[in-house]
């Protein structure tokens, strides 16, 4: 098998050789991966999200509505893989599954009736060819700020990156009956870059401008709000938490409307969502305290989450996270600057320091803090001590937040080694 052949070739070839020839390695199989699962995409209606942020969510709201509609879909995401309503946790650590994994789940769609799928799609994945050979119908784009800058270096190779699904939504063959879609956050100072690439239908989204947009957002109990959109307008109820997420719905909506589904079956699949997991998530209260999960990795997560803490909190904002290893550095210190200046108390803690220091990691969000010359925080290495502590000090009214894990069923300590660990059920444990 080809496959076989070239990770064992990746094995004995030295390593600056086989970094020089590494873009032909993946392409190779993802050539392969598709020859071999005959070009799974081909039969179905293929839906592509990117950005930095909201994407899970997003592909979460897309999948819901679709089904609410009566389709038999497929989905892929950080969090979880749905095959025909057959749901697992994606536990393979990658947005973007690998070049061979992607095809063979693709191709068991097709067999299992499937007419969509859904998938989240991360610019690393992109450049690496993990997403080659799926001919897409519709790009949503969500986002852009800084991120994976270890792998593209600058703003521009990331952007660049990302389109190149839309590229692939405007090269790509045309399926019989199904439309071309670009779908654009227009909120977001990128929006004209990726409106750019042509279509058969443009849709942008908002709450400052865009085709369809959010008004009268209120947050009480429920997220509400309403979509205006050609003079109609339609109300959204919705059991997630705060107005980035008005955004990812917005996006959700799009994409039903651009596959001809009634707007009322939309919003009764946007509204079944009561939760995504690790995102944004409430996972305990107890004596008038509220803990939520979140897996925010940037300083631009990082404001949008601690913005809507404030928001909900009575009280003080308490938060606990760290930084994960072997990614950018330089977002770190960004990051501890945006807790200094919004969260009431932070414990700076360990979280996935993969081969580098888990010490100097810390050091580095530190420098955050004394930047702005704030010295609410302290440092506590071990993680469940650290959530602990933080619900001991807490009050009611407060809320604690966990970013960082968010969904994952585990940590990387040292590079290699994997232990398990679920947040959730963590912090249930420690408050009781």
């Amino acid at each position: 098998m080809l496959e076989n052949i070239l990770n064992i070739g990746r094995r004995i070839v030295p390593k600056k050789i086989f970094k020089a020839i590494q873009p032909i390695y993946h392409f190779l199989l993802a050539v392969s991966g598709n020859v071999v699962y005959r070009f799974p995409g081909k039969k179905l209606i293929c839906i592509g999200v990117t950005g930095t942020n909201g994407k899970s969510t997003t592909v979460e709201l897309i999948n819901s509505l679709l089904k609410t509609a009566g389709h038999r879909t497929g989905m892929i995401s950080t969090v979880a893989i749905e095959l025909a309503g057959k749901r697992q946790d994606n536990k393979t650590s990658r947005t973007t599954l690998g070049r061979w994994q992607t095809p063979k789940l693709l191709r068991a769609m097709v067999k299992a009736g499937c007419k969509y799928v859904i998938v989240e799609v991360a610019s690393e994945g992109i450049v690496q060819y993990r997403t080659w050979g799926i001919p897409f119908d519709v790009a949503v784009f969500t986002n852009l700020s800084p991120e994976h800058l270890n792998t593209h270096r600058t703003m521009t190779n990331y952007r660049n990156a990302k389109g190149k699904l839309f590229e692939n939504v405007s090269i790509s063959k045309k399926k019989k009956g199904v439309v071309k879609v670009n779908i654009v956050n227009a909120d977001d100072k990128e929006a004209r870059y990726f409106s750019a690439f042509p279509a058969d239908m443009h849709l942008t989204y908002g709450i400052r401008k865009g085709d369809v947009k959010g008004t009268k957002i209120a947050q009480n109990g429920k997220l509400s709000f309403n979509i205006e959109f050609s003079g109609k307008s339609y109300f959204i109820q919705s059991d997630l938490f705060g107005q980035f997420n008005v955004l990812n719905l917005l996006a959700a909506w799009c994409v039903g409307y651009s596959q001809g589904i009634d707007p009322r079956i939309i919003k009764w699949g946007l509204e079944k969502i009561k939760s995504v997991k690790g995102r944004m998530e409430k996972v305990a209260e107890k004596n008038g305290v509220s803990y939520f999960i979140d897996y925010a990795m940037t300083p631009d997560a990082y404001e949008l989450l601690f913005s809507e803490m404030k928001k909900i909190a009575k009280g003080k904002v308490i938060a606990v996270f760290g930084a994960a290893g072997d990614r950018d550095r330089k977002k770190r210190p960004h990051i501890g600057e945006v807790a200094a200046k919004m969260a009431d108390f932070t414990i700076l803690t360990d979280d996935e320091p993969y081969s580098e220091k888990p010490e100097e990691i810390i050091a580095e969000i530190e420098l955050g803090f004394k930047k702005v010359k704030k010295n609410n925080y302290q440092i506590i290495r071990d993680r469940k001590k650290a959530i602990a502590e933080a619900a001991r000090m807490a009050s009611p009214g407060d809320v604690v937040v966990v970013p960082g894990i968010g969904h994952q069923n585990y940590r990387n300590i040292g590079g290699t080694k994997k232990i398990s660990w679920n947040e959730a059920e963590i912090i249930k444990k420690i408050v009781g």
